[in-house]
């Protein structure tokens, strides 16, 4: 075992999904999320910044352990990335980070001790390293080199919103799935579950979840919604605001009428841009947490 590791503690001003999707894909480093508010994020006048001067609101933190120094390399594809969103999203990224030398003591073991198993609704999400409760609807997740563990409040606001539905029989689809956690939920909820994503890395990752929880999903596929050939009862989407603005016209053509379509992964601020792109639709609910929101709606 080597001697020493690098933990780089990486605070994106924005976009904190799409980065922690980049940093998986282009280095299969480990990587943990945490929420800013946690005591080892308080010492913010150590960070570097990136593109930006300040973090006006940072809500999710993304450490990235690994055994090079990520000086260089890390840091550097971060830069360009920023530079790409920025110019593909019309507005300034940018990043906050830190990067220490640590003692290596087996800090896999070290991470998967910090992931708690957490309870959303009807459900009990929890690493394999954990036992069940026997209250609850239970899934497996295993976050050591994944995303989409539950803990962030998009995520979680998305499975309060599944456990206050009927989804038996209901075909479902899952835009963005990312660890493929909201659709093994509709699946064990009885729906009949498609889920696609753009990143290769997430439909491997879930595949592989859906396979940890004894399922198999309908229909997966790497792209998006375009790609898929039916309609559906229910959408979910938990993705970022400007992407959910692109697929408007997509989410309308892929519903049923009277369906359901829950948009998530959204910051407050873009609350009523997202209400006034789909106008079209009628407001059921809307839950808010720390600064995002999560929007269910359903044809007028």
């Amino acid at each position: 075992m080597q001697e020493y590791y690098f933990e780089t503690v990486i605070i994106p001003g924005d976009c904190a999904d799409v980065f922690a999707d980049f940093i998986i894909e282009k280095t299969g480093e480990a990587i943990e999320e945490r929420d800013i508010s946690q005591e080892i994020f308080k010492t913010i006048d150590e960070l570097t910044y990136f593109n930006i001067k300040t973090l006006e609101n940072p809500q999710v933190a993304l450490i990235v352990y690994s055994l090079s120094d990520p000086s260089v390399d890390l840091i550097g594809l971060l830069s360009d990335f920023c530079s790409y969103l920025s110019k593909n999203l019309g507005r300034t990224v940018g990043f906050a980070y830190k990067t220490k030398l640590c003692k290596n003591q087996d800090w896999i073991t070290e991470y998967q001790r910090s992931v708690i198993p957490i309870r959303q609704g009807k459900f009990y999400i929890r690493p394999s390293w954990h036992t069940s409760v026997e209250d609850a609807i239970d899934i497996l997740i295993d976050p050591a080199l994944a995303f989409g563990s539950g803990h962030h409040c998009s995520t979680s606001m998305c499975l309060l919103m599944l456990s206050e539905m009927t989804l038996e029989g209901k075909e479902f689809l899952d835009v963005g799935c990312g660890s493929g956690i909201l659709s093994i939920a509709a699946k064990k909820l009885g729906a009949k579950v498609d889920l696609c994503d753009t990143d290769e890395f997430a439909i491997s990752e879930s595949s592989k979840n859906f396979t940890l929880n004894h399922l198999k999903p309908d229909n997966i596929w790497q792209g998006s919604i375009e790609k898929s050939k039916k309609t559906y009862d229910v959408i979910v989407a938990n993705i970022i605001a400007d992407v959910i603005l692109i697929l408007h016209q997509d989410f309308i053509k892929s519903l049923k009428p009277h369906s359901i379509l829950i948009l998530s992964g959204i910051l407050k601020e873009y609350k009523e841009k997202i209400l006034n792109k789909f106008s079209e639709f009628r407001l059921l609910d809307i839950f808010e947490k720390d600064g995002w929101i999560s929007i269910k709606l359903t044809q007028k």
